[in-house]
């Protein structure tokens, strides 16, 4: 059997480590994604395992990452990394705010809302503040008091779960789509047809009968 370049084989190790730790993920994580022991996998990681494609591919969808990353053509600062923690206590107390709005908006007091929803004023005023996490459920009992629908408490549209979402419904979209069209989307050399009708999209009516009218004009 031919020896394994151990530079190489190093490389593809450090690579393979550092994208574990930039998702979060254990070896006992990865090992079991790989059907292998936890010694096994350090050996994947220290260069000194003989890892098969198959083994990268599932790697590569278990890390979220693109096969390119293994040959060097990716880099993971690419990816925005979110500070989750971070994110739950600004939104906890961007939802209060919402909720105080809302409520005031509604001329209902708190101790009216307590009697509504069966939860203590001095909880409510916590939740208004930011200083106590609203439990979903008590979210949707005020909610319903207040009349309004949950969406309007959702960071949707700016933010990490704005960017999340807007992504899920792209990849959404793409999986409706015909193979045909996947295979013409995914195409490199297509991307100049998708430019031309990205700048159709934005004329007007009048400039796009000029257009038409031109292409006519050249057809016939």
């Amino acid at each position: 059997m031919a020896e394994i370049d151990p530079t190489r084989a190093q490389l593809l190790g450090n690579l393979i480590r550092e994208a574990r730790e930039f998702n979060g993920r254990s070896i006992e994580d990865c090992a079991a994604v790989l059907g292998m022991n936890a010694d096994d996998y350090e050996a994947v990681e220290s260069g000194g395992y003989p890892i098969s494609l198959p083994e990268l591919e599932a790697l590569a969808m278990y890390l979220q990452l693109p096969m390119g990353y293994f040959w060097g053509k990716y880099r993971l600062e690419d990816v925005p990394r979110t500070d989750y923690q971070k994110m739950i206590a600004l939104r906890q107390r961007v939802i209060g705010v919402l909720l105080s709005q809302a409520r005031l908006q509604a001329k209902i007091n708190h101790e009216a809302l307590a009697d509504e929803t069966g939860i203590a004023v001095e909880t409510l005023q916590a939740y208004e503040l930011g200083q106590a996490s609203i439990p979903y459920m008590h979210l949707e009992q005020i909610a319903r008091v207040l009349e309004l629908p949950l969406d309007n408490f959702l960071d949707d549209t700016h933010g990490p779960l704005g960017r999340h979402e807007a992504r899920k419904r792209l990849e959404q979209q793409f999986a409706d789509m015909s193979p045909e069209m996947q295979a013409f989307l995914t195409n490199p050399v297509n991307i100049v047809y998708m430019e031309t009708a990205k700048k159709l999209s934005e004329m007007d009516v009048n400039r796009l009968r000029q257009v038409a009218e031109s292409i006519l004009e050249i057809t016939l």
